[in-house]
């Protein structure tokens, strides 16, 4: 009886290491989305066109207000949309004074070509960019999805390996068992039995729920027995004196 109760104590201090030993899930941090995140450049470009929109508003209104001949409103209107625009350096402003000292049509008309062509590719860098963010993004959660499918793959590899240690370790206490019934040792054999057919069970147990009440159950067991085998002796001992 004693040698059934020390076999389920084994199992339980064997069941109780795996368990609280066994590492977690590792947690893997989340790629960044890239150099610059989605959401920042949404918010810059955002503003930006704001800006402009609202320069484009105020040099719309001052022409308008010039043709009218209303030279105070016309300055406003160029005012407002000046607080918009960053302070042009001496050398633009002289270049500037020179054009329009000149009053030259193909220079104006090639300033203003130039300037729809700086402004169309300005709109295309912030285009590309946020294209290539977005691209950046989801190459990034490919990459996460696949990192996870990876390290799920490593904890199946982990598990079966464990499970067939377990089930080693349980054809050892089976094959035990049955030699010792084959002896004649009844209990230490259904001991060693009941222990194999537990620790085949352990890798299954694990995970589940019911693992931890199966043990406390066990643990009540292996101390009954104990308990009773001591009580015995005892009232044995008394009866022989």
């Amino acid at each position: 009886m004693v040698k059934v109760a020390f076999s389920l104590l084994a199992v339980i201090l064997l069941s109780g290491c795996s368990f609280f030993s066994a590492p977690g899930p590792a947690v893997l941090p989340l790629q960044p989305g890239g150099p610059v995140m989605p959401t920042a450049v949404d918010d810059a470009d955002k503003k930006q066109s704001e800006s402009d929109a609202k320069v484009a508003a105020a040099v719309a209104e001052a022409r308008a207000q010039n043709k009218l001949g209303q030279t105070a409103k016309t300055e406003n209107e160029l005012s407002v949309a000046a607080a918009f625009l960053p302070t042009p350096t001496a050398a633009d402003l002289a270049a500037a004074h020179a054009r329009a000292e000149r009053m030259n049509a193909e220079e104006y008309k090639a300033a203003i070509s130039y300037g729809m062509t700086l402004q169309k590719k300005i709109d295309d860098a912030f285009n590309k960019m946020e294209s290539d963010q977005k691209e950046a993004a989801r190459v990034s959660a490919l990459k996460d999805q696949e990192i996870l499918t990876l390290q799920k793959k490593v904890e199946a590899v982990e598990r079966d390996a464990d499970r067939k240690l377990y089930t080693m370790a349980a054809v050892g206490l089976l094959t035990l068992g049955g030699i010792a019934l084959a002896l004649g040792r009844v209990m230490a054999g259904g001991g060693l039995m009941v222990s194999g057919t537990i620790v085949g069970a352990v890798p299954y147990l694990l995970n589940s729920n019911w693992f931890v009440p199966i043990i406390g159950l066990l643990a009540l067991v292996v101390l009954f027995i104990i308990t009773w085998h001591i009580f015995t002796e005892e009232k044995n001992g008394q009866k022989k004196g």
